[in-house]
């Protein structure tokens, strides 16, 4: 999805795009609730594709393979157990819309937040603890919650400590969260330049989080609605040449 980084200072950032996607990325902001609500099937998906395609080498191929029969089955299985076919469909779907909740928590951490062009990690001011802060916003719930969110809005201490087991990542945020706080307090000359949002632990609570992801997302969507020939994909592709019949 395109992004519109003004309120970042970074101006705007495009992706090439033809026609379909140019008017899809211009209503975003309405298409993003209900994609996240069908965003469990597109994980069916890319991980089929991947366990059957091996672009990479995968491990337990075999007993990943398995183990999405068995689900898939017992999904089945529980499914036609129901009175109707409506039941039984709207069943499925509720559940996996719910399991959307999932989906928005982890891109909420990172579309509202700063985003790069070109390369990171070029010296102090953009090396890898910094570039965490920049560019990721842990999510602030209560612990009673934390089953719910299965330790998703930690994602920054999730970023700094990929293999820390989810249990510990509320015990890592409280002594990451000292550290900035020690070499970036908010407010400070320093925090100002080197995060865009003026504070370097960026940790609002799940609505407001969603609220600022919706702005960001609206406004890159009405930015991108202004985009004319030139400035996405579709009137520079071989297709366009080819229906033209340039050259």
């Amino acid at each position: 999805m395109a992004r519109d980084d003004a309120r970042l200072g970074g101006g705007c950032r495009w992706v090439g795009m033809d026609d379909a996607a140019h008017w899809l990325v211009s209503h975003q902001h309405l298409f993003f609730y209900p994609l996240m609500a069908l965003g469990r099937w597109n994980l069916y998906a890319q991980g089929l594709i991947y366990l059957l395609t091996q672009p990479d080498k995968t491990h337990f191929r075999k007993t990943e393979l398995a183990g999405i029969a068995v689900y898939f089955g017992w999904v089945l299985g529980t499914a036609l157990s129901m009175p109707s076919w409506a039941e039984s469909v709207g069943w499925v779907m509720l559940s996996h819309a719910v399991a959307g909740i999932l989906h928005v928590q982890i891109v909420l951490s990172h579309w509202s937040m700063h985003t790069y062009e070109g390369r990171a990690y070029n010296g102090a001011d953009d090396e890898w603890y910094v570039t965490t802060m920049r560019t990721t916003m842990n999510v602030a719930t209560p612990p009673w919650l934390d089953w719910v969110h299965i330790g998703l809005q930690f994602q920054i201490e999730h970023h700094l400590f990929p293999r820390l087991p989810r249990h510990n990542l509320r015990l890592a945020r409280d002594m990451v969260r000292e550290v900035v706080e020690a070499h970036f307090p908010a407010g400070s000359a320093e925090c100002k330049r080197l995060f865009p949002l003026g504070v370097a632990y960026h940790e609002p609570g799940f609505f407001a989080g969603n609220l600022e992801m919706w702005r960001v997302l609206r406004s890159a969507a009405y930015a991108a609605r202004g985009a004319k020939r030139g400035e996405h994909g579709f009137w520079q592709s071989a297709l366009w040449e080819g229906m033209s019949l340039a050259g």
